[in-house]
């Protein structure tokens, strides 16, 4: 009897499997840079308890309702960007804001720490936080040179939501709401004189085909997310919460900041070498009056959201701590 017990063969668990929603590309630089080598790292760490698979594209959702499919358990991570989910987390927008973070690992960074800290933790009571970060700043480019904030007075600018559109109008322009897809013909066309969008975009809708100048003001980045449902994560054994423990957080975060802001340097350097296109910044001397110009698009947003001055504040001095190294 021994030794038939001791030749019965030991069979392991099966591997939790686990749906992860993106509704991106799966091109895009933010899997190939970020999703993908975490997927791994999490399945090694697990020892073979758990393995996640990427559905790209709108499978699962959209970037409107992958947010809501993670609460009711369609998905069990999600990746997505808070702008369609923005009168839900008013107090993640403080990333947004221009002027603000200079980059997207700044916003990264900030964000979770501020996550970490409970400063904004509330927001996100719903769900398993694995990461937050940023898409790249929207800069102003446009089909003829803009050397001075004067040249923007009149301009009309295609803008993809509210805030950006108080930023061109604070800055002296006439903002046109549209869709990214939109935004080539209406260039061509002379509908708009512009838009306000980040490098990641460019390329993807060929807008350096329409536009010519390009100022790399910091007017704004793009908060995103990655979720896992509470549901999912507790189903899961030891190792496997252990793994997507160890490979999350601030670290996670990190990563997506660094393949964002090194996805727009990409294009930027693009542009810069191609003739005819002019890449430049906010002249020195015109710094001050764009930042004064904007103060009024930070100071509605810290009046119309809970505890905004202090949530500003506390950006604010992560990002400072993160610029000096720490």
């Amino acid at each position: 009897m021994a030794a038939v017990a001791a030749a019965a063969p030991s069979f392991a668990a099966e591997p939790v499997q686990l749906k992860f929603g993106f509704p991106a590309p799966a091109a895009s630089f933010i899997n190939t840079q970020g999703m993908t080598p975490w997927i791994q790292e999490v399945e090694k760490a697990s020892e073979g308890t758990v393995q996640i698979k990427l559905y790209p594209g709108p499978t699962l959702g959209d970037f409107r309702n992958i947010y809501d499919r993670t609460l009711k358990g369609v998905v069990d991570i999600s990746f997505g960007i808070f702008g369609p989910l923005a009168g839900q987390f008013r107090q993640t927008a403080v990333a947004s804001l221009p002027f603000e973070a200079n980059s997207s690992l700044e916003a990264a960074l900030g964000l979770w720490r501020l996550n970490e800290n409970g400063t904004i933790a509330k927001e996100f009571d719903k769900v398993k936080v694995l990461a937050l970060f940023a898409f790249p700043s929207a800069h102003v480019h446009t089909k003829s040179p803009v050397k001075s904030l004067a040249d923007l007075k009149g301009m009309k600018f295609s803008v993809s939501s509210r805030e950006l559109g108080q930023i061109v109008v604070s800055l002296g322009g006439a903002p046109v709401s549209m869709p990214p897809p939109e935004v080539y013909q209406s260039i061509s066309r002379g509908l708009v004189d512009g838009v306000i969008i980040p490098w990641t975009a460019v390329r993807t809708f060929k807008l350096l085909e329409v536009s010519n100048y390009h100022v790399e003001a910091p007017l704004g980045v793009s908060p995103a997310y990655v979720f896992m449902s509470k549901s999912a994560y507790a189903r899961l054994p030891q190792k496997a919460k252990q793994a997507i423990d160890q490979m999350s957080g601030e670290s996670f975060s990190r990563r997506l900041g660094m393949a964002a802001d090194g996805a727009a340097r990409a294009e930027s350097k693009l542009a810069s070498e191609m003739s005819g296109q002019t890449v430049t910044g906010v002249p020195e001397n015109e710094v001050e009056e764009w930042r004064s110009r904007i103060k009024s698009v930070v100071d509605e947003w810290a009046s119309s959201t809970p505890d905004g001055p202090k949530v500003l504040a506390a950006f604010r001095e992560e990002v400072k701590k993160i610029r000096s190294g720490k």
